[in-house]
């Protein structure tokens, strides 16, 4: 199975047939999705699950595949926050490659809004 067909069958298995976004408003256990690669001989499941953790977040589902060539993992985890920013801000620091991710709701858009409108305002001075 190749990397697109894993996360096409992953965001599959979570929508399952209807949007994300009415399948996080059917229920509050599974509200957002993260896509992980990671390099076989680094992958640490309790490394995974204490970052997830220490964002008061909790694995809900983990699915792991291996890549063709072995050597890199691909890792799905379905968690229970609508907010993965932080979640997501913790693994690039501790240098995870988010390969994929939704979530129900969240500060990142906001933020680019925010960050657009403010460069706009400058640009129009």
């Amino acid at each position: 199975m190749s990397t697109k067909e894993f996360i096409k069958n992953q965001v599959e298995k979570f929508s399952s047939h209807i949007t994300p976004e009415e399948f996080a408003d059917l229920t509050e256990a599974e509200n957002s999705l993260i896509i992980l690669e990671v390099p076989s001989k680094d992958y640490t499941l309790t490394e995974i699950a204490r970052i997830i953790e220490s964002n008061n977040a909790h694995v809900m589902s983990l699915s792991v595949l291996p890549v063709s060539d072995g050597s890199t993992l691909l890792i799905s985890i379905k968690l229970d926050i609508s907010d993965l920013t932080p979640v997501l801000r913790s693994f690039e620091r501790f240098n995870y490659n988010v390969i994929y991710y939704y979530m129900k709701e969240g500060e990142i858009n906001d933020i680019q809004r925010e960050r657009l409108q403010e460069l706009l305002f400058y640009l129009n001075m």
